[in-house]
């Protein structure tokens, strides 16, 4: 038994490319989350932590990146590759923000 299928034609197939690269941007919107980075093994080192230290917190440091809002995460020049930090987080290269 041989398997033949029919062969697609080229408006057929045109029009699968369409609507794949149109379905293209709703699909990186809604995935957008699953790719949020982590860097675990920096921030262990640099004893990363979701909560403040005392007065201390990432949200008044120097090297803190902020996100779209004052309570959003955002990331650290001091651990790269990593947008999931906290602005009440801590770790030990805490810079304060010159007043």
């Amino acid at each position: 038994m041989k398997f033949n299928p029919a062969p697609m034609s080229r408006r057929r197939a045109l029009g699968v490319a369409v609507n794949v690269v149109a379905a293209l941007p709703v699909i990186a919107l809604f995935s957008r989350e699953a790719y949020a980075a982590n860097n675990a093994a920096l921030r262990k080192a640099l004893q990363y932590q979701d909560t403040p230290k005392g007065d201390a917190k990432c949200a008044n440091c120097v090297q803190f990146v902020p996100g779209a809002a004052a309570t959003d995460k955002g990331k650290c020049k001091a651990i790269p590759n990593d947008d999931e930090i906290s602005p009440n987080g801590w770790c030990a290269v805490f810079a304060a923000k010159p007043k």
